[in-house]
């Protein structure tokens, strides 16, 4: 006898982005156990008995976004810096982060940047804060896939570990965090202008003793690649190519400013680029040549970065601008086909974040991270093209319901493992307490 699915999704058009980018039209997908166990017609997987079957006709039904880069508890500064280039915006900045940057203020960032991604249909981010424990529990209350882990710095944060201590601290959570199913520990060096180059070494190493992703900022400014000529005499690629960061695993946040050399040594390491258009475009660092990138054969995968720089965490506009700019910019319109931009952000995100066995397809085999969109709406109809329809015409309100390893963490757009009305209320009255402070300094 059969042993019955706990759910079955039935009539929906499933875009399934496995290696062979099916599409399924009165589609079904069933799971057990957090696992996807069969995908196809309707048809063809109505023999199944199924603990709950879900009616998903006139929607579509898609693997999980990837958020590749994101600070999550900088929700909590939205807005509160603007019109400033990145480096005098990051001094700023860092003044309301020391006063206001506790073990649970990050948890109570995390949460609301987990309600606005969840919502949106992000259902794994890699993230870079301060007190990544405070992340990582409040993902795991929630039931959302996260990348994290320590941070390096060459000097004492707000966390208030000194920088020689960074090691073995950093080792202790890699330790601490290893068998938590949602969250895959990594190691994530500021950048090389704000971490040594023997702290990037001891960085890698770590990664490469616990076998984890190593994640940092590239290329992000122009000021920042004339600052690592003019300290190391080489570029930021170059850089940490040279000092062997790049030999393993590897994503690099931005490359926005590369050279003929970068493009080469990206090519040869297998490091990903992780574009952030949106905050790259705000702070006015410039546009990534994600359009030669993909040419060299160089991974590409989307973040939102910040939500305090790109000002929210919504995937769908990050994407349809990662779709857009390298047109515009290079007058050309074949560039960045809408089928590239969604696979940046599910199937190759899940790989170059090392979850390409877990996540990113619907498939068999592949952990159950997906997301039903309503397609009965205006200007989602009519429909010809889905991946154009998901890069360029639908938006986090059409998210009805979203699912991670099994479980729904929005049903209907209900939000069953985050009470989000707390959160608001919370967030508003530490809010008033950064605004008053930062008033004091200038910057409200």
């Amino acid at each position: 006898m059969t042993q019955p699915v706990d759910t079955l999704f039935a009539g929906a058009l499933v875009v399934t982005m496995d290696e062979s980018e099916r599409l399924f039209e009165d589609g079904s997908v069933a799971i057990r156990d957090g696992e996807i166990v069969a995908v196809g017609r309707r048809a063809d997987l109505a023999h199944l008995e199924s603990r709950e079957t879900v009616d998903a006709a006139g929607k579509l039904l898609m693997p999980g976004l990837v958020n590749s880069h994101v600070h999550m508890a900088d929700s909590l500064f939205r807005s509160l810096v603007e019109d400033l280039p990145l480096e005098p915006w990051l001094e700023r900045l860092w003044i309301s982060e020391r006063a206001f940057v506790t073990h649970d203020n990050v948890e109570l960032g995390a949460r609301l940047a987990l309600v606005e991604m969840i919502r949106c249909g992000t259902t794994t981010a890699l993230d870079m804060f301060w007190f990544p424990e405070a992340g990582a529990d409040a993902a795991v209350a929630a039931g959302f896939r996260l990348l994290t882990g320590p941070i390096f710095f060459d000097f004492e944060g707000p966390d208030g570990i000194a920088k020689e201590d960074r090691v073995s601290v950093g080792e202790a959570w890699l330790d601490k965090y290893a068998d938590q199913p949602l969250i895959i520990p990594c190691v994530q060096p500021h950048n090389h202008i704000t971490v040594s180059p023997e702290g990037m070494q001891a960085a890698r190493r770590m990664a490469d003793d616990a076998g984890v992703l190593f994640h940092t900022h590239c290329s992000e400014t122009s000021t920042e690649v004339r600052q690592t000529q003019e300290r190391f005499g080489r570029t930021p690629v170059g850089h940490l190519d040279d000092l062997g960061i790049l030999d393993g695993p590897a994503v690099l946040a931005h490359c926005v400013h590369l050279t003929d050399d970068d493009f080469s040594r990206l090519q040869r390491t297998g490091a990903a680029a992780i574009h952030n258009p949106l905050s790259n475009l705000k702070l006015g660092s410039g546009i990534a040549p994600v359009a030669r990138l993909l040419e060299e054969g160089v991974p590409v995968i989307v973040g939102t970065d910040g939500p305090v720089s790109s000002n929210d965490l919504d995937m769908w506009t990050a994407m349809r601008f990662a779709g857009l700019l390298q047109r515009g910019a290079n007058q050309d319109p074949l560039l960045t086909p809408a089928r590239d931009v969604v696979r940046m952000v599910t199937s190759v995100g899940a790989e170059a974040l090392g979850l390409g066995d877990s996540i990113g397809r619907i498939t068999e085999g592949r952990r159950a991270d997906m997301i039903l969109i309503d397609l009965d709406r205006p200007h989602l109809t009519p429909m010809f093209d889905p991946y154009a329809h998901l890069v360029y015409a639908v938006g986090r309100d059409d998210v009805r319901s979203v699912m991670i390893d099994g479980r729904f963490v929005m049903r209907d757009r209900a939000l069953p493992t985050l009470d989000e009305e707390t959160v608001l209320a919370d967030v508003g009255l530490l809010a008033e307490k950064i605004r008053a402070h930062a008033a004091t300094i200038g910057t409200a």
